[in-house]
């Protein structure tokens, strides 16, 4: 029997027309936006994503002892705040966008930057303890690949942590989001930024959260994934933090 396969959201065909150009699509505008996403988000978000990283992977029970993974690390902002406490040659991060790693690694010293996606993962199985994914989780081309590679290279007892933004269920907040998100934020790039593919890259932003699925339809694809102890934990209901951790007795999925 074939499993179902789930997107994050169906092709947003005024920008690409299968799964092939979205990634090739994708690429473009992260390689060519690299140097300036950080600034963007720092003045976009009044600079509190990385207290927010901290903060939700503290809580995921990160530890000096572990080994972290990081799948599309972009500029590296989660792997900034988890060598707080962990040992950089422990850290690793993959990202499919070459300009994302050259600023990651000129970021992160130490660290291990590869090349790679979600659903490719070039990491040896059973070996990482916490897996983290920041904001990109409506980029992959379906939760099943991307969910099936999490766990084959997460240890037995290693845990899966998600941050994803997601659409506002009340009327006034999606509306709000709406506005900040794909007019405000995208004119604030091209100002910092002079640069037209800024702008187009936070304005993709808005349009993948808008027909994204429901959080109830990523948990369940995360269960059929083998994880347990799924949850989602919500900040201001939008900032979505998804977890679940790989059963200690590791059985590989049938």
């Amino acid at each position: 029997m074939t499993r179902p396969h789930h997107k994050p959201h169906e092709h947003l065909s005024d920008l690409y027309k299968s799964d092939s150009e979205k990634t090739d699509y994708l690429n473009q505008l992260f390689n060519v936006s690299s140097h300036q996403y950080d600034r963007i988000l720092k003045y976009g978000f009044f600079g509190t994503g990385g207290a927010y990283r901290r903060r939700t992977i503290e809580n995921a029970g990160l530890r000096p002892d572990m080994r972290v993974l990081d799948v599309a690390c972009g500029t590296g902002g989660v792997l900034w705040e988890a060598a707080r406490t962990v040992p950089p040659d422990q850290l690793t991060g993959v990202d499919p966008s070459h300009g994302m790693l050259e600023a990651s690694r000129a970021k992160l010293p130490g660290v291990t930057f590869l090349e790679g996606s979600a659903e490719a993962i070039p990491v040896p199985d059973n070996s990482h303890d916490l897996l983290v994914m920041g904001y990109a989780l409506r980029h992959v081309r379906t939760f099943e690949e991307a969910f099936e590679e999490f766990y084959r290279v997460l240890k037995p007892g290693g845990k899966v942590l998600i941050l994803e933004l997601s659409r506002p269920k009340s009327r006034v907040g999606c509306l709000f989001l709406k506005l900040y998100l794909k007019y405000y934020i995208p004119f604030l790039a091209l100002l910092l930024c002079r640069n037209r593919d800024a702008p187009k890259m936070m304005r993709y932003f808005w349009d993948s959260i808008e027909v994204c699925v429901d959080r109830e339809t990523i948990l369940r694809c995360l269960e059929t994934a083998g994880f347990q102890q799924c949850r989602n934990d919500a900040e201001l209901r939008i900032f979505s933090a998804f977890s679940g951790v790989k059963p200690a007795d590791g059985k590989p999925l049938p």
